[in-house]
């Protein structure tokens, strides 16, 4: 009669070998998704920066608001940006069988 351990020692190579893959899948997504993100963001800041400088021939007053748009343009990125980042290791540590740390516990 065969080893039932024995047996099953293929298919847990099988599984190991599956998940790795999708976790190297996975990392090599949001790698990319964030590298997409980072350049999207970095477009945005140089078309507000752009507009500031433009801005240089309007009322002092209204430059002052577009440069305070573009803070805030500016913050909103990088609070998404974190987000996603965020996401992103909740995802991992959850793959990893880590319950992830929620902000303010």
């Amino acid at each position: 009669m065969a080893d039932p351990k024995a047996q099953s020692e293929p298919s847990s190579k099988v599984i190991d070998s599956a998940s790795d893959i999708s976790r190297k899948v996975f990392s090599a997504w949001a790698s990319g998704t964030e590298a997409t993100l980072r350049a999207t963001l970095e477009a945005q800041k140089a078309a507000l920066d752009a507009s500031v400088s433009v801005a240089g021939t309007v009322a002092e007053s209204e430059r002052d608001a577009l440069k305070r748009i573009a803070d805030a343009a500016q913050r909103a990125q990088e609070a998404a940006l974190e987000a996603f980042r965020a996401s992103i290791r909740a995802v991992e540590e959850m793959s990893e069988g880590k319950t992830p740390v929620r902000p303010g516990r």
